[in-house]
């Protein structure tokens, strides 16, 4: 995996794919209104520092509970049909 320092500052699926999230997880994150995401025409991009600081955040919050980056993720992330389904 690749250090802070090498990844972009905006996010596409394919770099939160590098970073060992999921394909469904990656475009979840990317659709869902409840992370600020950055949109170029049709291309949606999520800032590394915003990435970061979530994860920070919800690292400190549920520390005991989440033992890996992609389930850390699940309680702010939505799906299509708008349920918790992950």
């Amino acid at each position: 995996m690749k250090n802070n320092f090498e990844l972009p500052m905006i996010l596409s699926a394919k770099e939160l794919q590098t970073m060992g999230f999921s394909r469904s997880m990656a475009y979840r994150l990317l659709q869902c209104d409840l992370i600020p995401v950055v949109t170029i025409g049709k291309r949606r991009f999520i800032r590394h520092t915003t990435l970061m600081q979530r994860l920070a955040q919800q690292e400190k919050t549920s520390a005991s509970d989440i033992s890996d980056t992609e389930d850390a993720l699940l309680p702010f992330v939505c799906d299509e049909e708008g349920d918790d389904t992950a």
